[in-house]
């Protein structure tokens, strides 16, 4: 008896010994975020929200431009040098409208989780079918409607779902073009000397870049995601 008593016991003091530990834990990571928070932002924190594709992708594209700006800079002073400074102008603008994409994103991102709003969606709507096959008739109408606004409230999110997507491909095909644009100026830079046809080309893609920003921030300032407070 006295043995199954201090078994009892040893169980007992594991088990609050347990709980102890995931309450502190619990609080250590809540004061964390909040010190983070504090210190850094919270639009820092939401950014971790934001697929690891894209990411990746935002931190290329920001790497690509700041080498084009290495690559200006470090070139001899002299006309090549002029018109490569003339072609980057628009670098600067487009970092700042990165960052600001860079923070919508993760605003977008953290307050959604389509994946699994749209499951539930899906199963809430699964729900109302079969209710309305035992539905009393005088029940037919509210369930109707109630599903008609689930339906709206799916394609909402297929919606955001769908630019999500179209967001995250247009960043890659940026960090992409970047980097095209990035060799093609080292390339002029080794060469000495400067192809008219060939830096206009670099210009019209510079400034396609800044406007592909600037369109993806304003339909997500339309959302309310990009707006500066």
């Amino acid at each position: 008896m006295p043995v199954v008593v201090f078994i009892l016991f040893v169980v007992l003091a594991l088990a609050v010994l347990m709980v102890v530990s995931y309450f502190s834990v619990s609080l250590f990571l809540k004061v964390f975020r909040t010190l983070a928070q504090a210190i850094f932002g919270s639009e820092h924190l939401q950014t971790g929200a934001v697929p690891a594709s894209v990411r990746r992708s935002l931190r290329e594209a920001r790497t690509y431009a700041q080498k084009i700006r290495l690559t200006v800079s470090q070139h001899p002073d002299g006309p090549v040098r002029d018109r490569l400074g003339m072609t980057i102008k628009p670098v600067d603008e487009w970092l700042t409208n990165l960052s600001r994409l860079e923070q919508a994103l993760g605003k977008m991102y953290a307050q959604c989780n389509l994946t699994r709003e749209l499951r539930q969606i899906n199963f809430e709507i699964e729900q109302l079918h079969r209710q309305l096959l035992n539905a009393e008739a005088d029940e037919l109408g509210s369930i109707r409607a109630l599903m008609s606004s689930k339906q709206k409230h799916k394609e909402a999110l297929r919606q955001l779902q769908l630019f999500q997507t179209q967001a995250e491909r247009r960043i890659q095909k940026i960090a992409s073009d970047l980097g095209a644009t990035h060799a093609e100026m080292l390339l002029i830079s080794a060469r000495g000397k400067f192809n008219d046809s060939r830096l206009q080309r670099l210009d019209e893609d510079l400034r396609e870049q800044v406007t592909g920003l600037r369109d993806m921030l304003s339909a997500m300032d339309e959302m309310g995601y990009s707006r500066v407070y």
